[in-house]
């Protein structure tokens, strides 16, 4: 069984996070500052665009969206001293920061993790697979049969479905423990020569 993020944040709480001033790429890759700014910045512009399922930029919110919560997480797991994968799948990368979410977010997760792996980015994904499966994620909240109007507004406001009001219960939650980790540590920014090695 892996740790929780409970388990995680009390190893880190109250230790230093140290910064390199001088070195661009890790002053960027490890400063808390820049995943929090870069996650509000996406998230703003995400909710600029709105997120209704059949609104003529939700294929754009949802690339922005999903983009938010996973700079969110990954700034996490940096404030938390964990290997950050190089991988978009926010379920997964959810359970690497030792986050318990509900089946309801977990359907929310995958149908952001298609539309920033390929669907709001190309026509298909890199295999026909890939392309079924990322369908079928990203239709199961429609029901299959009955009246359209009742279908959309199911669909706009139903938790498992991808929506306003779900993307910001799950920015909500992941921006919480995101601040969670970075109030629990000390940032301090300092030459790279003089920091410990890392």
């Amino acid at each position: 069984m892996s740790e929780t993020f409970e388990t995680k944040l009390s190893r880190v709480a109250g230790t230093i996070h140290h910064v390199a001033i001088d070195d661009q790429h890790r002053r960027y890759r490890d400063s808390l500052l820049y995943y929090s700014n870069k996650a509000e910045r996406l998230h703003d512009a995400a909710t600029a665009l709105g997120g209704d399922p059949f609104g003529h930029h939700f294929e754009a919110f949802a690339l922005l969206a999903g983009f938010s919560i996973e700079v969110l997480i990954k700034g996490t797991l940096t404030g938390l001293r964990e290997k950050v994968p190089f991988k978009h799948n926010l379920v997964s990368l959810s359970e690497a920061a030792g986050l318990a979410i509900s089946n309801d977010d977990r359907s929310v997760l995958k149908a952001l993790t298609v539309y920033t792996t390929w669907y709001s980015r190309y026509p298909a994904a890199t295999g026909a697979r890939e392309t079924i499966e990322g369908m079928e994620v990203l239709r199961a909240p429609y029901p299959r049969a009955g009246n359209l109007g009742k279908i959309a507004e199911r669909v706009r406001t139903s938790p498992a479905a991808l929506n306003d009001k779900s993307y910001e219960r799950l920015y909500e939650f992941y921006r919480s423990r995101f601040f969670d980790v970075q109030s629990s540590v000390y940032e301090s920014a300092g030459w790279s020569w003089e920091l410990p090695d890392a």
